[in-house]
């Protein structure tokens, strides 16, 4: 099937500065006008703080653009992400658990610092809050520290020394569960997508099992395509959100400049006729 207008024109998973992303979401939707999106999304990391800086930029351009988040969650016990679209930035049951996984993000951060000092460093949890501004505070952050003041000679000493999950183990954060967040979310004319069905630790009889959920819960849609997934993948996961009834979405989940199919507004090709397209219906 011949690439469509549509599917090289949308992006609906990105990341800026503001979360784990690379670029400023200034920067992002340049580069997204550069690559000819036309539909466009910003889906930080539990925060919304880039949508305003992105909206008035995609203005500037004539970009339509729709604001998103990436939600961190956990069903049966396995951290899952899940994309919210189309909301307004006032809705206070979203806001209320971005603000949530942004406590369960600086306590994770707090217990980082205190296994660095039982590895005979210094308290440098608040110099990381420091630097980490308005991006989401996490381990590179803390490597930067350790390179600025001697202990390592750069950013992987600082993880082979000291911030590997050899030294700091996983870490599990107790995420939200996946039916709370959907059910405080549902029913407000909200875009609740899984993201990244394939990347998760599932069998398909067990991605089955969440598609239901998710469906039953109250969420509307699944990414099809998210990046460089694998052409079977993409096939399987289309036959998966026409079974299940649920609006397909697609990204690039876009983080920075890491190679040729991490660039905005690529992934690989879906078949638009065989889906539901969550796009479809916006102006």
């Amino acid at each position: 099937m011949p690439e469509t207008a549509s599917y090289r024109k949308v992006d609906l998973h990105t990341h800026s500065t503001r979360s784990d992303g690379r670029l400023s979401p200034t920067e992002l939707v340049d580069l997204a006008v550069e690559q000819d999106v036309s539909l466009f999304a910003l889906t930080d990391h539990d925060t919304l703080d880039g949508l305003v800086e992105a909206s008035q930029r995609a203005a500037e351009h004539g970009l339509s653009f729709i604001n998103g988040v990436e939600l961190s969650t956990q069903w049966n016990g396995i951290p899952l992400h899940m994309v919210a679209l189309n909301f307004t930035s006032d809705n206070s049951a979203l806001l209320s658990i971005v603000e949530k996984n942004q406590m369960i993000r600086l306590d994770r951060a707090r217990r980082i610092a205190d296994l660095l000092v039982k590895q005979g460093l210094p308290d440098l949890y608040d110099e990381a809050v420091a630097l980490a501004g308005k991006s989401q505070l996490g381990r590179p952050h803390f490597a930067s520290l350790l390179v600025e003041k001697g202990f390592v000679k750069d950013g992987n000493k600082a993880f082979d020394r000291y911030l590997g999950n050899k030294h700091l183990g996983q870490l599990r954060d107790v995420w939200p569960e996946l039916e709370g967040v959907l059910n405080s979310l549902s029913g407000q004319n909200i875009e609740l997508i899984l993201a990244h069905p394939k990347r998760y630790p599932l069998t398909v009889t067990k991605l089955k099992r969440l598609l239901t959920d998710f469906k039953k819960w109250g969420g509307t849609g699944m990414e099809v395509a998210s990046g460089n997934e694998r052409p079977d993948s993409v096939r399987l996961l289309e036959r998966l959100s026409a079974e299940f009834d649920l609006k397909a979405s697609v990204g690039s989940d876009y983080h920075g400049p890491f190679g040729p199919w991490m660039q905005v507004g690529k992934y690989t090709q879906i078949h638009e006729t065989k889906v539901d397209l969550v796009w479809q219906t916006w102006g």
